[in-house]
């Protein structure tokens, strides 16, 4: 925990409804008296607007794609450390944090360079939140959302964005998924998996907001 919140960084594959749960979670647990504050990556500092603009073009090496997302996400992180100093929340959501960046990097290198031979997700983070341990918030807790890749690419329809391409790429979101699974794998302790299936979205804001409550509590005693 960061003072007196429980970090929750929220992940997964694009048109998951990530951002749709978390927000519905958000209002349960308010509902139930707790206080919450959200922050999303990347963010409105220079070097979020940089990756937003540089970062997204085609022809941008995936390897400075990555660099510069990282990159804010150590920005983001004191301005997330201000909010709970000042507002001393229970939970703090992130929107997609540092780990996103290594897994999209990760699945760019290998879907647009062909590499294989990377290091794993976990010695990848290892590595950074090492070097980043005065600047980094440590997650409490990751929740990855996934859904099926019909439902995924419904949800996108219609969706405007730089990232579109990508974003609809079955092939890329697949290695995405893999990369987020063996995290998984590695962390079972630190990690909610969840399928974000239609009409299942206040069954599993209640499901989660149950576990996120259960998970600060233990945290906390």
């Amino acid at each position: 925990m960061k003072g007196s919140a429980f970090v929750v960084v929220w992940e997964g594959t694009d048109g998951s409804g990530k951002t749709t749960l978390m927000k519905r979670v958000e209002h349960i647990l308010k509902r139930r008296g707790f206080s919450v504050i959200t922050h999303k990556t990347p963010g409105s500092s220079p070097s979020g607007k940089l990756a937003v603009s540089y970062g997204n073009r085609p022809n941008t090496s995936p390897l400075t794609r990555m660099l510069l997302f990282l990159a804010n996400t150590v920005d983001e992180s004191s301005k997330m450390a201000r909010k709970i100093d000042q507002k001393t929340p229970h939970f703090l959501f992130i929107d997609r944090y540092h780990l996103c960046s290594l897994v999209y990097g990760l699945a760019l290198l290998k879907h647009r360079r062909g590499l294989q031979d990377l290091p794993s997700i976990n010695e990848m983070l290892r590595l950074v939140e090492n070097m980043g341990r005065h600047d980094y918030l440590p997650p409490d807790l990751y929740v990855i959302i996934d859904v099926g890749e019909e439902e995924r690419l419904k949800r996108l329809r219609g969706k405007r964005g730089k990232e579109k391409v990508l974003e609809t790429d079955t092939a890329f979101q697949n290695i995405v998924r893999e990369i987020y699974d063996q995290f998984a794998a590695a962390n079972p302790h630190m990690v909610y998996k969840a399928l974000n299936e239609a009409n299942r979205l206040e069954e599993l804001s209640q499901t989660l907001a149950e576990k996120l409550i259960e998970l600060r509590s233990k945290a906390t005693h």
